[in-house]
């Protein structure tokens, strides 16, 4: 009876399920955790999809900060993935990236309708980001913790910037620091400053202008950790995520918090996306998008 007994503990181990764990953030509008949109953000939408498809994996979610969340890479703690990661190489050092899993609005700059639009760093092709955040005369904001185009991350580390760190909340709203005249502009992007203008009690004119050097669509991935089961994660996502791009769903869910203009701007960067998505499809050797293009 012991021997049967170990026998079927064995076998049922054998057939365990792998876990994954999905770190999420309070992260509006991709990641929403409370409120009235809660689980309606747009890596939400995603996620829930994506898991659905995964019915060889049980999954688990856990909520932690941007900053714990590069933690747990960097401890390559098991079985962790996380969606809607920018790739760099730095990050390609602890993780593992999946082939493009959404596309988005690159940063932008966010202020009070008519407030800046005659600022000398105001040109025809967009914001010149280093003339507005060197000018002593207005204040800037911008969310720390988060992977910048170069041409930002270079000026946040210069010691005359006008720039301060807020972690965007409910509470620390963005479009609020805005409509009270706290800062001047907001270094964001603009599904996120249109989800902070839905909380006020009465929502600000707002505009968005993009930034020189920056105004790339935003091509964001899945990332996991590099054990065996993360491992195994990147290689099942990889099969997944190429049959997404081409239903109506799930590109619908990609586009949950973008206005007519974004969606506009973003449609050859989209299209482009699905249909390399679809030649992946086709029978041939691997031909997995390099995360690093």
């Amino acid at each position: 009876m012991l021997l049967r007994c170990l026998l079927l503990l064995l076998a049922s181990s054998a057939y365990a399920k792998p876990q994954l764990t999905w770190l999420q953030t309070d992260w509006p509008p991709h990641q929403i955790v409370s409120g009235p949109f809660q689980g309606q953000g747009t890596f939400d939408l995603l996620q829930q999809q994506i898991m659905a498809a995964l019915p060889q994996f049980t999954h688990d979610t856990r909520l932690v900060s941007l900053a714990r969340l590069e933690q747990i890479f960097q401890q390559s703690e098991t079985g962790s993935c996380v969606l809607g990661a920018l790739y760099s190489e730095e990050r390609a050092q602890s993780r593992l990236f999946s082939v493009p899993m959404a596309v988005g609005p690159a940063v932008a700059v966010g202020y009070i309708t008519g407030k800046l639009t005659t600022h000398p760093a105001m040109q025809p092709e967009g914001a010149d980001i280093r003339m507005l955040a060197l000018d002593k005369t207005i204040r800037g904001a911008f969310q720390p913790n988060r992977l910048y185009p170069d041409v930002i991350a270079a000026l946040l580390l210069h010691p005359d910037n006008n720039l301060s760190s807020h972690a965007f909340t409910s509470e620390i709203n963005a479009a609020g620091l805005l409509a009270g005249n706290r800062v001047d502009y907001v270094v964001e992007y603009p599904e996120r400053m249109q989800y902070y203008n839905q909380l006020l009690p009465e929502a600000a004119a707002l505009e968005h202008r993009a930034i020189v050097g920056a105004n790339v669509a935003s091509v964001s991935y899945i990332t996991c950790s590099t054990d065996e089961v993360g491992q195994a994660a990147i290689t099942a996502v990889n099969k997944l995520l190429p049959k997404l791009w081409q239903q109506a769903a799930y590109v619908q869910a990609m586009q949950r918090w973008l206005d007519d203009s974004a969606r506009r701007r973003l449609s050859t960067d989209l299209q482009q996306l699905q249909q390399q998505a679809l030649m992946q499809l086709k029978p041939g050797p691997d031909d997995a998008v390099d995360p690093g293009h």
